[in-house]
């Protein structure tokens, strides 16, 4: 049964940027990027270059995170990308631009394929830039078994507290090296595990209670997708017992903590918890990890800091404890959502910055677009034309497919792109020119769509775009688009580190690339066998001319 949340807002597309300027009237200690309306970067109002940048970021959905840990002692700058999608590189530059001095910038990115590939594209750009840039990926997901699959363990609510550790050695004027240190051992420190009694509601879609009455997911993302397991709904005492055994156990070794270590908590709400019930299951988790567990707890954060919109539910995190991660979680910081007070007096909420080349390129140039079409512009504008409009034909279908299997925001994602693809194809695509049409359908995806097909769609141009290339042709043929077919799929696998079977858009790829080579034989033999044919009822001689 599918129903229609609740939302206090307007557009859904514009609940993020909304939901910065909120953030940053109401704490005046942040402001944000005044730009194109991509861009949606939160920053540090007090920014200083002399000292080493922390940015981290993700999807939206989360919050407080990963705004609300922007501060003085904290993150120099939060990415927001839409709700539960990556942000584009666009906006991960940009951030990058505004806060980092001499010392470099530390990205701290949640192990999801999206994330990492646009934050590392981001980084890449940045370093060609001069810049001094080191990621660490958080992946501390305790909810599968080894095998753990093939996207690993996902980035829970540990990742604040690596933020709070990376964001004090920044403030304490480590160099980047040391601070990307502490950071990667406070990652390889923590663990987490969640558990849910609803699934979470998209601004503008339909939710499916796949959980139904009486039931409780084990182990879920952040995202709403499914869990390790459905079962009946238990007290909170059992459920806490669960958690910790999965992610203290010897078995999986998810974490080295064992008896006698020192340790930190965070019982994290995932969005419509109450403080009652989070404080009754901070309650009953400190005592079973002193007693049943032999761990020192050190320090106990409860409170809603990693949330996946409105869901009902909490998350456990434990990460081992010693002297220097104790000093860095108790540093001063004047992050708004981290459980200390907040001061300053309000500064101006919005920073100019330079719009990056890729975002203006569009006001800065003319159009592209020729006057008077080819036969093959024709061609490639009623094929792009038919393509986008099918996908925006069937956004509620793929949304409502997608919500069974993951978050359920396929459909509006691939909406957006192919919106856009509609859009700048009237004003902007060179459609006399086949090779440079493909690669600014490429920018068109990675301007708008973000996340992990945003940054994968636009691999796949890039890579279609410099096979073409490689021929420059005045008409591409048959035999051309599916050796660029093959080029974009081998890129993809490259970058994405998937296969076939994978359960990836390469199972529908790769097969369409064999129908296409089949295809493209069968077409050389009945021109051949034609040819022959042809020949032989005119007497010709030479059955090859």
């Amino acid at each position: 049964m599918a129903f229609q949340g609740k939302k206090l807002m307007d557009d859904p597309d514009d609940a993020v940027t909304d939901f910065i300027e909120g953030l940053v009237e109401t704490y005046p200690a942040l402001h944000y990027l005044d730009g194109f309306p991509q861009i949606k970067v939160v920053l540090c109002s007090d920014i200083s270059t002399d000292k080493v940048a922390v940015i981290s970021g993700g999807g939206s959905g989360h919050e407080p995170a990963h705004a609300g840990f922007v501060g003085e002692g904290m993150l120099s700058a939060a990415i927001c990308g839409d709700v539960f999608t990556s942000p584009p590189v666009d906006s991960i530059l940009a951030g990058i631009r505004a806060v980092t001095g001499p010392k470099g910038c530390l990205l701290i990115v949640k192990n999801y394929t999206g994330d990492r590939l646009n934050f590392g594209l981001a980084a890449e750009q940045a370093k060609s830039e001069g810049y001094k840039v080191e990621i660490v990926i958080v992946g501390d997901d305790c909810a599968l078994p080894p095998p753990r699959g093939i996207a690993g363990r996902r980035g829970l609510a540990g990742t604040i507290l690596v933020h709070k550790v990376a964001g004090a050695a920044a403030e304490a004027g480590l160099p980047l090296a040391d601070v990307a240190a502490e950071a990667k051992y406070a990652s390889e420190m923590v663990g987490t595990m969640g558990v849910a009694l609803s699934v979470c509601t998209l601004p503008g879609q339909l939710t499916s209670d796949r959980l139904g009455p009486g039931k409780m997911e084990l182990g879920l993302g952040i995202h709403g997708e499914p869990g390790a397991a459905v079962v009946d709904l238990l007290p909170v005492d059992p459920v806490v017992s669960h958690v910790l055994q999965q992610i203290l156990s010897k078995d999986t070794q998810y974490v080295p903590i064992t008896r006698g270590s020192r340790v930190v908590v965070m019982i994290n709400g995932l969005g419509a918890t109450p403080i009652m019930e989070l404080m009754i299951a901070s309650g009953k988790t400190v005592p079973k990890l002193q007693v049943e567990h032999g761990l020192a707890v050190d320090r106990v954060y409860t409170g809603s800091f990693m949330t996946s919109l409105d869901m009902a539910g909490f998350s456990i995190s434990i990460m081992k404890a010693d002297e220097v991660i104790l000093r860095r979680l108790d540093a001063p910081t004047k992050a708004p959502y981290w459980p200390v007070s907040v001061e300053g007096d309000r500064p101006p909420t919005k920073l100019p910055v330079p719009i990056p080349t890729s975002c203006s390129r569009k006001n800065d140039e003319g159009s592209n677009r020729p006057q008077e079409l080819s036969v093959q512009g024709r061609i490639l504008e009623a094929a792009i034309e038919a393509a986008a409009n099918a996908i925006i034909n069937i956004k509620d279908c793929l949304n409502e497919w997608d919500g069974k299997v993951g978050d359920g925001d396929c459909g509006s994602t691939l909406f957006r792109g192919a919106a856009a693809i509609v859009e700048d194809m009237r004003n902007y695509y060179p459609l006399n020119d086949a090779a440079e049409t493909i690669n600014e359908i490429g920018s068109s995806v990675e301007r708008v769509m973000g996340g992990t097909s945003g940054i994968i769609y636009s691999i796949f141009c890039k890579a279609a775009y410099a096979k073409l290339k490689e021929n420059n042709l005045p008409f591409v043929e048959s035999r051309q688009w599916a050796d660029a077919l093959e080029a974009s799929i081998t890129a993809i696998s490259k970058y994405g580190g998937a296969k076939a079977g994978y359960r990836t858009l390469l199972d529908a790829l790769i097969p369409a690339a064999s129908i296409l080579e089949e295809v493209l034989i069968l077409y050389i033999i009945f021109i051949s066998w034609s040819r022959i044919r042809y020949r032989l009822q005119t007497g010709g001689s030479n059955l090859y001319s």
